[in-house]
């Protein structure tokens, strides 16, 4: 296992971490949490993501029973969770109204309340699940300044905000000498790349952000499972129609208008993989990898054989020279263009994944 620093801190993270969104809803979810906690720790992963949106609950108290049941040494471990959402947005609870938001009351009862489930003393890291437009920045600053300085949590972060509210949030914090976030939790994937590569540039480079990017698979759409345009059974877009999160994936690929095009570039991707000897999902994960800018990629697993698969992509990383990226750049022709188009005066100028580091530059223990 790699592990790299979590941007300008000195906490060190697994290159690969494990999340459980989706294992708070599998049947036999305690053992199965079990078995995927102690495979991932045998492996060397010791970043563990969650929410308190996921499962509203379930899934920190699955991590919760799985941490003590083990006996995992806390020191060990990298846990972190989110605030924002303590019920379903889709249920909405007069009696609830406080418990959604980045308000300083729901921040500090979120943070206890996920304590409480996961049984420990402390997180390593809680991000803002999402901004919050209708709570002061300052409040929400202060609430996770006041967590840290009572030994509640180590660090704070955020997670799909905007280069700008992120800066904002610095700026506060520099005013009034507060704990600035120390990373963010943003979707990052083939798919997926224009914020990270550019919006985030400028974070990366000025404050060394870190970064725990989520859905490094596209949830599940590069891992090959998909490439002859059908959803087997058993997998998670078999059953769209009834859930509304896995019908907004397949209207943003699988849609009559964007499935011949993803077809042929899941297809391409195939080729290429097995060009240089190894499996889609693996090409996927190192490719994420192999950006210098990414701390660690939350990943999932239903089996432990997924998990086994899916650290080796970690010998990967070492195959996606300037040549294979470049490669992988024609097939997917979405690669972004940083600022202002210099094409025309500077032929040789760069972008972000050009820039590509294999072993990486703060630490590999």
């Amino acid at each position: 296992m790699e592990y790299r620093f979590l941007g300008n801190t000195g906490i060190k993270v697994s290159v690969i971490g494990i999340g459980n969104y989706l294992n708070g809803d599998a049947p036999d979810k305690k053992e199965k949490m079990v078995q995927i906690v102690k495979k991932a720790y045998s492996l060397g992963i010791n970043f563990f993501d969650t929410a308190e949106s996921y499962g509203f609950g379930e899934a920190e108290l699955l991590y919760g029973e799985a941490f003590k049941e083990l006996g995992i040494p806390r020191q060990e471990l990298v846990v972190s969770s989110k605030i924002f959402w303590a019920i379903s947005p889709f249920v909405p609870s007069i009696n609830k109204v406080n418990s959604i938001g980045l308000s300083r009351k729901h921040i500090i009862e979120g943070v206890k309340a996920s304590l409480k489930r996961l049984q420990l003393d402390y997180l390593d890291i809680v991000f803002c699940h999402r901004f919050d437009e209708d709570t002061p920045l300052e409040e929400t600053i202060k609430a996770f300044n006041d967590l840290i300085q009572q030994g509640l949590i180590h660090y704070w972060g955020t997670s799909e905000w905007s280069c700008g509210q992120i800066f904002e949030a610095r700026e506060i914090c520099a005013k009034l000498n507060l704990i600035p976030p120390v990373c963010e939790q943003p979707q990052y994937n083939m798919m997926v790349r224009e914020r990270f590569e550019v919006e985030y540039g400028r974070l990366f480079d000025k404050y060394r952000m870190g970064s725990t990017v989520w859905s490094p698979l596209c949830a599940g759409v590069l891992t090959g499972k998909y490439n002859s345009g059908t959803f087997p059974v058993g997998s998670r877009l078999h059953e769209y129609k009834d859930n509304p999160l896995l019908k907004r994936i397949f209207d943003t690929y699988f849609a009559d208008d964007k499935k011949e095009k993803l077809l042929k570039v899941l297809n391409a991707l195939s080729e290429l993989a097995n060009k240089i000897g190894c499996t889609q999902s693996q090409l996927a994960m190192a490719w994420v990898l192999a950006n210098r800018d990414v701390s660690t990629a939350i990943t999932s697993a239903t089996s432990l054989e997924q998990l086994d698969d899916i650290v080796k992509s970690l010998d990967v990383i070492k195959k996606i020279t300037p040549e294979i990226n470049k490669e992988i750049d024609e097939i997917l022709g979405n690669k972004p263009q940083l600022g202002i188009d210099y094409k025309a005066y500077l032929p040789n100028k760069s972008v972000r994944r050009d820039q590509i580091i294999i072993k990486n530059q703060y630490c590999n223990i």
